[in-house]
């Protein structure tokens, strides 16, 4: 993460600036014991579970998730990159940033960067201005019909590239802009003949923005039959269309307030939502939702609805969607809207009222996904049932509510007239596929608010991670025992690895310096919940031992199954040598276990949470 700077300029600036005074300036801190106590400025709630520590420099909200330092703290507020909160930082605190602190080529990225916003932004405005000039009266009046008003147009700088070769280019030109930088910026091509034109021509013009709001692309629209009807700028220093959302600059408040973002595709759906009072809605940029979108979106919410086109892309879109942003842990919910409309038109017909009730009744995945095979499928044919029971078995393996799952289930039998028992057969025989292929992907969200699921294993993996960052002399005797392998969960082995690399390197780790080592900004969150965590002081060194044991025999659970299921493979490929070769390695696993269990039974030390 740190990257730009050196790390004993990051840790210097940080330790230069007092935790609870820097969070004070954004919101009300009382003092709660040794800590401070707030309402969240990330979510909104009644109750305050935002937690800021003098002693540790480092705050945790335990009801988002939200944790970090200083640094994490400007980051999720002003939506900046690292570079850029250390950069404000700075800036607040009154300390030059050494020339030394960068080599010439970042200094030059730097400055580029500055100038290439100054560029588009001159753009944006040449954009405006053409609007409201008797060239840009067909675009004005599209935008009129649209139903848009001047104050949405307005907010969100839409302009008109005007019908000429070249209008663009003189202007910036003039500004003491390069052909370089026009080519570079998107902003111009070189034509046939070599002379430079303008990209966007006779088009309406849509600038694109990060989430700080510094303009760093354009997307054109055409007025007639023209094709292609919308033109994107193309990759450049600061715009790569994947990573980015349209509207989110405006959006991440409401989303923070709403606890929830809408995600749709086009310019206009986001236009019109946000004119209708639908704050929380930001688009894809007319691509298929990319990863860097949804971690994107992962800095203001867990919770998004998707509100794509009723027409067979816009269901593409739906699917692809769903996929991803369930892989990554994110609690997701389908808004249908009529056939044939999108959500532009939705909303200038039935208004917000009706686009709430919709949202309301957004289906959950499962429930979106067993209705549209139920529409490709015949579920009166056994193989038709076969068929969206099989599809649907990889979505209930993903669910982590038993609850949940036995609903979801129960749903599937009575809509199917299936028996249970024959679905829940099916998703043993995925599990069992599963269970040693994929055991990374199956761990990889268990930290995800499930304090209801707490289990003695996952209590046991919080208390060491603790026990080692606040006791670095036990940090030998934990690596011998296993180390990282000790810990099932992918956030717990980041944690916990990037304390021990840091330690081999020599250098003395304080926990609010791990903080901003962790390239994660979700094991950065788990991080400060563990340390900021009452409960989990409580337990602390008394029952370390306790931890260490239950931990090392969760090892050996995990090893044992997968030679069994390699023992398994074994016997059905007829190698009986092997398979038996393997049965006296689990017999000497157990028995490892059974003294490992007899230990703790005698220690009498209880961690389920």
């Amino acid at each position: 993460m740190p990257g730009f700077f050196s790390q004993d300029f990051i840790d210097d600036l940080r330790n230069r600036v007092n935790i609870v005074d820097f969070i004070r300036e954004y919101l009300v801190l009382k003092k709660q014991g040794q800590n401070y106590i707030g309402l969240c400025p990330f979510h909104a709630e009644k109750t305050p579970s935002f937690v800021v520590s003098p002693h540790k420099q480092i705050y945790h909200c335990f009801g988002c998730g939200k944790g970090g330092n200083v640094y994490s703290f400007l980051m999720e507020k002003d939506g900046l990159s690292f570079p850029e909160a250390v950069v404000q930082l700075a800036n607040r605190c009154g300390v030059p940033i050494p020339q030394d602190e960068l080599s010439p080529d970042k200094l030059r990225q730097n400055s580029l960067r500055e100038r290439y916003y100054h560029i588009n932004e001159l753009s944006a405005n040449f954009f405006q201005k053409m609007l409201y000039e008797p060239k840009g009266k067909r675009a004005l009046q599209y935008l009129q019909n649209r139903g848009l008003a001047e104050q949405t147009c307005k907010l969100f700088q839409l302009g008109f590239a005007p019908d000429s070769w070249d209008q663009l280019c003189s202007f910036l030109l003039q500004n003491k802009v390069t052909e370089k930088e026009l080519i570079t910026l998107g902003l111009a091509v070189k034509s046939q003949k070599g002379t430079l034109v303008d990209r966007f021509r006779n088009r309406l013009m849509f600038p694109i923005t990060n989430a700080s709001g510094k303009i760093i692309g354009f997307g054109g629209r055409v007025l007639d039959d023209t094709q292609p009807k919308y033109l994107n700028s193309p990759e450049t220093p600061l715009f790569s269309k994947g990573k980015h959302l349209y509207g989110l600059n405006l959006a991440r408040g409401s989303i923070r307030n709403k606890e929830q973002a809408i995600l749709m595709e086009g310019y206009m759906d986001v236009i019109t939502a946000h004119q209708h009072g639908v704050t929380q809605a930001v688009g894809t940029l007319g691509t298929a939702l990319t990863e860097e979108q949804c971690k994107l979106l992962m800095r203001y919410t867990y919770n998004v609805v998707t509100c794509f086109d009723a027409d067979t892309a816009g269901q593409k879109a739906t699917k692809r969607g769903l996929d991803l942003l369930q892989q990554l842990g994110l609690k997701v919910a389908v808004m249908t809207i009529p056939e044939g409309e999108d959500p532009d038109e939705f909303l200038k017909n039935q208004g917000y009222e009706e686009f709430q009730k919709a949202l309301l009744q957004a289906y959950p995945v499962f429930e979106y996904n067993l209705l549209k095979l139920m529409e490709k499928y015949n579920r009166d044919d056994i193989s038709g049932k076969i068929q969206i029971i099989q599809e649907l078995v990889p979505d209930l393996y993903r669910v982590q509510s038993p609850v949940k799952r036995q609903g979801y289930i129960q749903m599937l039998a009575e809509r199917l007239s299936f028996s249970e028992q024959a679905i829940y057969a099916e998703i043993r025989k995925f599990q069992t596929g599963q269970s040693f292929n994929n055991r990374e992907q199956s761990t990889k969200n268990t930290v995800q608010r499930k304090k209801d699921t707490v289990t003695a294993a996952d209590t046991a993996q919080r208390v060491l991670i603790r026990l080692v960052l606040e006791t670095p002399e036990i940090l030998l005797e934990v690596e011998k025992a296993g180390g990282k392998e000790l810990f099932s969960n992918d956030l717990y082995q980041e944690i916990y690895q990037t304390n021990y690399l840091l330690s081999q390197a020599g250098h003395n780790i304080k926990v609010e310096d791990l903080v901003t080592h962790l390239e994660n900004e979700e094991a950065r969150q788990v991080l400060t919940e563990i340390l900021l965590s009452d409960e989990l002081l409580k337990e602390g060194k008394r029952i370390y031992q306790d931890c260490l044991t239950t931990l090392e025999i969760e090892l050996l659970n995990r090893k044992i199954e997968e030679k069994n299921i390699l023992m398994t493979q074994s016997e059905k490929n007829g190698d009986v040598t092997k398979s038996l070769k393997i049965m006296a390695e689990v017999q000497v696993l157990i028995k490892e276990r059974q003294s490992l269990l007899s230990t703790l039974k005698k220690g009498g030390g209880n961690l389920e949470g």
